[in-house]
Formats: C-alpha cells, sequence, structure tokens
C-alpha cells in the first residue's frame, strides 16, 4: 500500500470539483456507507415508466406514466461485510439495496455506488474495473453515481497510470475499463451544454482513509 500523498489528495479534489463533482473525505468505510445511505434519502426517489391502469390500448401500446417506487442503492463492487452493513441500514429506512441483476431495474436506481481503482490528480479522473456489467451499470444508470476511492490510490497524472492501464489491456479474456471525470455531459442539442443526459446527474467521490 503506497503511501498517502496529500498534496495529491488537495489537487485531485480541487480538479473534480472543477467539473461539478462532490469531493467527501471519510474515516472509515462504515462512514462512507451512512453518506451513501443520507445522500440517497435526501433525494427525490426515481421515477418509473409504469402502464396507466386504465389506459386505452393505442396503436403502440398502453399508455406510460411516472410512478413512484421506494429509494434503490445499487453497490454491486461492495464485498460481503460491507453490502451486509449498507443493506441493513438501508432495511432500517425503508431503501432497497442491490447488488446484482440491476438491468431489471433500469429506469429506477437512485444511487450507484461503485469503487475505484485508481484517481488521477491531473485531471480529477476516477478508473473503475467494469468487468462485470452490474458494475457498469451502476455507473451509467443511477440518478447518483457515488465512487469510493482511496487516497494512496491517487496518481499524479495519465502518463503515471499508463503501466497499469497496459497491465489490462494484456489481460485475457477482454477487460473493460472506464475512465470517469465529473456527472455525464453532453452538448450534442443545439451544442447547449447539459448534465445528465447520458448517465447520473451528479457525481459524489468518497476519498477514503487508508
Amino acid at each position: 500500500m503506497s503511501p498517502v500523498n496529500q498534496e495529491l489528495v488537495e489537487a485531485f479534489s480541487a480538479k473534480a470539483a472543477a467539473v461539478n463533482a462532490v469531493v467527501q473525505e471519510a474515516p472509515s468505510m462504515s462512514a462512507a456507507l451512512q453518506y451513501v445511505l443520507d445522500v440517497c434519502e435526501s433525494k427525490t426517489p426515481a421515477e418509473l415508466l409504469a402502464d396507466e391502469p386504465d389506459a386505452e390500448q393505442g396503436p403502440l401500446g398502453p399508455n406510460k406514466v411516472p410512478t413512484r417506487v421506494r429509494r434503490i442503492v445499487a453497490a454491486p463492487d461492495l464485498d460481503d461485510a460491507d453490502f451486509a452493513a449498507l443493506a441493513e441500514a438501508c432495511a432500517q429506512k425503508g431503501v432497497l439495496c442491490i447488488r446484482n441483476g440491476l438491468r431489471k431495474h433500469l429506469a429506477g436506481i437512485d444511487v450507484g455506488l461503485s469503487r475505484a481503482e485508481l484517481g488521477v490528480a491531473g485531471s480529477g479522473t476516477c478508473l473503475m474495473n467494469t468487468d462485470n456489467e452490474d458494475a457498469r451499470l451502476a455507473g451509467m444508470i443511477s440518478e447518483i453515481h457515488v465512487i469510493l476511492l482511496r487516497k494512496s490510490d491517487i496518481y499524479p497524472d495519465l502518463p503515471s497510470i499508463a503501466q497499469r492501464l497496459r497491465e489490462r489491456m494484456n489481460q485475457a479474456p477482454a477487460t473493460y475499463t472506464t475512465l470517469i471525470t465529473g456527472p455525464s455531459r453532453t452538448a450534442d442539442i443545439e451544442r447547449v451544454a447539459a448534465v445528465g443526459v447520458h448517465g447520473p446527474l451528479e457525481l459524489h467521490i468518497i476519498l477514503l482513509e487508508d
């Protein structure tokens, strides 16, 4: 385990905040999990598109109306002990906590929780191991994406992680690696920047002590 470089931590935090990520520090995993639950509770529940019960059958099928469901946290990257702790805390608040089968909740995940392999201070970027489909979906279809990143895993810039990337690229079978810098954004529509069109509306990065 590498020692923590406080200058890199501060540089990462500044760059991540500059691209509209929310950066928080947590002294322990339990504190980080509590933060995830607090974020979930503070937001409006995600809306699912459901068939209207009395809708008339039209040429394109029944009408679809938004319906509110209880809040959902998806945490496919957590180990058994941490997931059990989060699931118990969620259950006490009436929040559903899942770790697989995210395809069944494509329109209604409130918070997706992921672990970063490393961070890049020069751009506020998180590198994710997303070989698992549920891990990919947690960072794509949730309204709020929360990433856990250890302070000791922050590198200065992209060239400094080149060897790590080469190692992943040379693995068999093929691997999925995701680089995330800030919440989802696009300027495809009339060149006007919009957040959350192709992914989460918010990105929260929790910096963990070793």
